[in-house]
């Protein structure tokens, strides 16, 4: 049974296991936030966004401290392995008393007290947290990517029930503490039995001094990242009534676990290529390239789909209370087109050890919203949306650029790279906006059902045609 399982299931190293884990995080995610916030209500919902807000803007950046480092380095011993997991996991519990101290603060701005227990709780998180996410990235490294995918496989259905399970019991924002901690602990006990590294009880300054010239950047890029959208929420909910907070996290977090496929595919097959050819500038192009184009083959349609069908992907999945979210959706999925079109850059800088330059694009990204906010003080979801496509729209140029520089490639290359997405996503939005001007006023699962059929129909049949039948070349390679 198992010898026969094994031959029906693709290898563990194959892109087959990014596709199955990017995609059920993005349903995962999707079911879990709309679900929970739906049966919580946009005010609860709004409070537990903040309160995971809060938790996620240091979960994330000390979960990946030293996991890039670690995935970059040609020659890595276990020095190198075991001593960044114990220093990942001292800053961890450094991190529970900071985000334990701050939560008062954090509920004092906001007006909320009950934000103070929930972000405690969260806080006790972190150390597990920080575990999972170097364990992460050592399977990375080796393109377990099986295991990778083991994690939300099993992980995020259980953690989404208990979440439901918890707000249909009438705990309120609660349900989303459920729901972490659900997805925390099962990740970690998931990846601390079948990973099969056991760490040493060792500490070595040297190990981590090899380690920190391409973590240290790429660790602040990445809490800049991270926290961007944290923070403007957090100060949009200084601004704002927590129901705008909720309607405008719903709207972005739509994009955003769309998004999760795009950048989650990209980032599990980009870094570990790239890193490997990082002496060879020719082949790391070309790579690059394949790249690009899968990018973009996955980004773009999705990016404009969920453009045309945001009305009725929010009456549907949401109902009446939740329309408002439906123009700040569409318009963050419209100024992430750019964001598609310029390859996986991040992966890029981090194979040619220049980490440095994911934090000046992410400290662009970070600051242009949060000015916006600031000057322009929204009043509603979809002012807050304006503010919010700044970020990206700013640093699409500049990624681009730099990055075609360091490939020492001409834009008319990557663009050639880019013909068979970008005909194909025409095609589609030709049909669905066709299609879509036929079904107003149909029920929200009708319209979607002919809108997405017919798009998705067509985005299939021209990618036949474009690419003469066969797999995109990224995902030729064993």
């Amino acid at each position: 049974m198992i010898g026969a399982s094994r031959r029906i299931l693709p290898a563990s190293g194959s892109p087959a296991w990014v596709a199955a884990e990017t995609l059920a995080s993005a349903a995962f995610s999707l079911v879990g936030l709309l679900f929970i916030a739906r049966l919580i209500g946009p005010e609860a919902a709004g409070i537990g966004a903040i309160a995971a807000s809060a938790f996620l803007t240091i979960d994330f950046p000390i979960a990946a401290l030293f996991g890039d480092a670690l995935l970059q380095r040609r020659n890595l011993e276990e020095r190198h392995r075991s001593s960044a997991l114990w220093v990942t996991i001292g800053v961890a519990l450094i991190a529970v008393l900071g985000l334990g101290l701050a939560a008062p603060l954090i509920a004092r701005a906001i007006g909320a007290p009950i934000l103070t227990d929930m972000i405690h709780v969260l806080a006790l998180l972190l150390p597990f947290s920080a575990a999972s996410g170097l364990m992460a990235a050592l399977a990375l490294r080796a393109r377990h990517y099986r295991l990778l995918a083991q994690r939300v496989l099993i992980c995020q259905p259980l953690s989404v029930g208990l979440g439901m399970l918890a707000a249909t019991a009438g705990w309120g924002p609660w349900a989303m503490v459920v729901q972490q901690a659900a997805a925390t602990f099962g990740v970690f006990l998931l990846l601390s039995l079948l990973s099969g590294w056991r760490p040493r009880l060792m500490l070595d300054r040297a190990a981590i001094n090899d380690l920190w010239p391409i973590a240290g950047p790429q660790i602040l890029a990445l809490l800049v990242l991270n926290g961007r959208y944290r923070i403007f929420i957090l100060v949009l909910g200084t601004m704002v009534a927590e129901t705008v907070v909720a309607v405008t996290h719903i709207a972005f977090r739509l994009l955003d676990v769309s998004m999760s496929v795009v950048s989650g595919a990209s980032a599990r097959l980009a870094m570990p290529r790239l890193s490997a050819l990082q002496h060879d500038r020719d082949a790391m192009a070309q790579c690059y390239g394949d790249l690009a184009q899968l990018q973009a083959l996955i980004g773009l349609p999705i990016a404009v789909g969920l453009a045309i069908t945001a009305p009725q992907l929010v009456t549907l999945l949401m109902g009446g209370p939740w329309v408002a979210a439906a123009e700040p959706a569409r318009l963050v999925a419209l100024a992430a087109i750019p964001a598609f079109l310029i390859g996986p850059a991040p992966a890029l800088w981090l194979a040619l050890g220049r980490t440095r330059m994911n934090l000046i694009t992410q400290l662009i990204a970070f600051a242009v919203p949060l000015l916006a906010l600031l000057a322009i003080r929204p009043a509603d979801a979809a002012g807050a949306a304006v503010c919010w496509v700044g970020g990206t729209l700013a640093v699409v140029p500049l990624q681009l650029t730099l990055g075609l520089r360091a490939l020492e490639r001409p834009l008319r290359w990557l663009c050639a790279q880019l013909v068979v997405p970008v005909v194909a996503t025409l095609a589609m939005a030709a049909v669905a906006l066709l299609i879509a001007q036929h079904v107003q006023g149909k029920p929200a699962l009708m319209a979607i059902s002919m809108i997405g059929g017919c798009g998705a129909t067509t985005y299939v049949a021209m990618l036949a045609l474009l690419l003469g039948g066969r797999w995109p070349r990224a995902l030729r390679e064993a």
